[in-house]
């Protein structure tokens, strides 16, 4: 695996079973900069309660290269007072990249907080074209997914 945010030595398990290995191939194609997004059939969101279901839904239909905050997607769910709430399901996201939960971030457009780091979160952006100012802010438009 090659690119800005392959770890050395990352190899997938041969033949796991093909659904996996077709996942893991799309993993580390795209970790390695290819402009992929994740169908939702291998996630298991049916586990998930509504309102979960309902919040990362929302936070995958965010197109690549653009961000959202919390409170854009509560107002987008039709609950404008519900962005602690929205925060504290993207914190939990168990299915990070598939579910891009690095694309919300803080209504200042700072990056706000990531479970893998604000270094991975902010590489992962830089990865899908989002810029950013000196000050380390979200330079362009904000999603309104």
């Amino acid at each position: 695996m090659e690119g800005p945010l392959a770890p050395p030595g990352m190899r997938s398990r041969a033949r796991s079973c093909p659904a996996m290995d077709q996942l893991a191939g799309r993993l580390v194609r795209f970790l390695g900069g290819e402009a992929l997004s994740f169908p939702l059939e291998q996630v298991a969101l049916e586990d998930s309660r509504p309102f979960q279901r309902r919040v990362l839904l929302a936070e995958w239909a965010i197109p690549r290269g653009r961000v959202s905050t919390c409170g854009r997607l509560a107002r987008r769910l039709g609950m404008p007072g519900a962005a602690q709430a929205v925060g504290g399901v993207l914190a939990g996201n168990s299915f990070p990249i598939i579910i891009p939960c690095h694309r919300a971030v803080r209504s200042d457009g700072a990056l706000g907080g990531f479970q893998g780091g604000l270094a991975i979160k902010r590489a992962l952006l830089e990865m899908e074209g989002v810029r950013f100012s000196c000050y380390g802010r979200v330079l362009g438009p904000l999603d309104d997914a």
